[in-house]
């Protein structure tokens, strides 16, 4: 049914309303939700990216995708980070939503995979001097029998972290993370359909 949790976030719950309209999804996407797809080298991944950069048409902001955070604004790291998608409000210019999409299956190391994304939230975020609003970790799953450690990836997002060159990257405000997981559904055929989307954490 495509509903995310409604709070109190403005943006969020435009974001709520539109994952929830399966019309959105179905016009934009029907391979996701009524062709069904094979999961395929990146193509679920290219598609999630997609999505995101749409949705922010949707709603009315300039959505890009593999858009690189400034480096004007790093301290000595120059270590590019480029989001999987950005939303830009068109009247200011500036970055409203920035989003990370990635696969989850319950492993050790897609965890790993999931905290790396939350540090390039985070670094985005503070290379984007704190102006977008929301930070989205969206994941896709299968099939899935174990859920991510979201209150590590919070406390990440909160506690921040250290560069390779020891440059620290400071946390931020944990309620400015939120995580989606797409929930897909495979038949014994191997075709994916997107069958939900739903708040963690």
């Amino acid at each position: 049914m495509f509903g995310v949790a409604l709070v109190s976030n403005s943006l969020l719950s435009r974001i709520s309303e539109a994952t929830g309209d399966k019309a959105f999804v179905r016009g934009a996407f029907p391979m996701l939700s009524d062709w069904g797809i094979q999961d395929e080298d990146t193509l679920i991944h290219s598609l999630g990216c997609s999505y995101w950069m749409q949705l922010g048409h949707h709603l009315g902001f300039s959505g890009a995708v593999e858009i690189p955070a400034p480096l004007q604004y790093a301290v000595r790291a120059k270590h590019d980070i480029r989001s999987d998608a950005v939303w830009f409000d068109k009247v200011s210019k500036q970055p409203k939503l920035v989003v990370e999409y990635e696969r989850y299956s319950g492993s050790k190391s897609d965890q790993e995979k999931l905290v790396g994304k939350v540090k390039n939230l985070l670094l985005a975020h503070r290379r984007w001097l704190l102006q977008p609003e929301l930070l989205v970790l969206a994941y896709w799953t299968s099939g899935l029998k174990t859920m991510p450690d979201h209150q590590a990836l919070k406390e990440l997002f909160s506690q921040g972290f250290l560069l390779g060159n020891g440059e620290r990257v400071e946390g931020s405000n944990p309620k400015q993370l939120v995580m989606l997981n797409f929930v897909f559904e495979c038949d014994k055929q191997g075709v994916h359909k997107l069958v939900d989307v739903i708040e963690r954490g």
